[in-house]
């Protein structure tokens, strides 16, 4: 039996044992995935019809949180009653002890080395939890534990050399990054000189400028060398400070 013939069969012995609070959610329920049935133009999986049930959920507890923050404990509790009958449908939830060993496992397993890794993270923490955990939990744990493991992985194997060379993802990356950073020193050099050359410019027109008299051609010609001089200090300014950031995430 699928999950969406064990809800109508639900739904008929609800109707019998008149039970209205749970026929009335089995119909919404089985209403909604009527629905996706329609949009998919297929007979909706175990799997689909799970996530017309978690979407459901996620709706009754929205509702429930807005009628507890307005006080209204009456509905509230109404609320609660249709929650628990989906509950039912639902897998087990992971405790929040469980679910860290999972997705610390899952950091370490797909060699997860900075925050550009959080989406493999995820996709294969999912994978790994099943219907365990939903999302959001999903997400905050690892938001929580990646940098940290990424840092600790991070100490462990810089202080180790022998380590850090026996394993290809840890030495290419710092041989990666040594190179990143020699190359971002050496700019910072280079534009530093086209940086004294615009203040030279920018000052030298300044001085052109005031010795110029009433001659509007050597007016002209002294306020480019300033303009310029000026733009190229700002670029230089911009682009070092680019550097800079960058060493300084590597």
């Amino acid at each position: 039996m699928t999950l969406a013939e064990q809800i109508t069969q639900d739904m008929k012995e609800a109707m019998k044992a008149k039970e209205h609070a749970t026929l009335s959610t089995l119909r919404l329920l089985r209403s909604a995935i009527k629905n996706k049935q329609i949009d998919v133009q297929h007979e909706l999986s175990d799997e689909e019809t799970l996530a017309v049930v978690k979407s459901q959920a996620k709706q009754l507890q929205d509702s429930l949180q807005s009628f507890v923050d307005a006080g209204r404990t009456e509905m509230a509790e109404g609320v609660q009653v249709e929650l628990k009958v989906l509950e039912g449908y639902l897998p087990s939830q992971m405790s929040d002890e469980a679910l860290r060993a999972v997705i610390e496992k899952t950091i370490r397993d797909v060699g997860a080395t900075s925050k550009a890794d959080m989406g493999k993270v995820m996709g294969a923490s999912m994978n790994a939890v099943g219907g365990g955990a939903d999302g959001n939990r999903v997400k905050a744990i690892v938001q929580e534990l990646l940098p940290v493991l990424v840092l600790v992985s991070a100490g462990i194997f810089s202080t180790v050399p022998e380590v850090s060379a026996a394993i290809p993802i840890f030495a290419d990356a710092q041989s990666q990054a040594s190179t990143i950073e020699f190359g971002l020193r050496a700019f910072r050099v280079v534009i530093l000189w086209f940086g004294i050359a615009g203040v030279v410019n920018m000052l030298k027109g300044g001085f052109e400028y005031m010795v110029a008299s009433s001659r509007d051609d050597l007016h002209t010609a002294a306020l480019q060398k300033m303009t310029h001089g000026f733009l190229g200090t700002i670029i230089v300014a911009a682009l070092f400070s680019v550097a800079t950031i960058y060493l300084n995430v590597i």
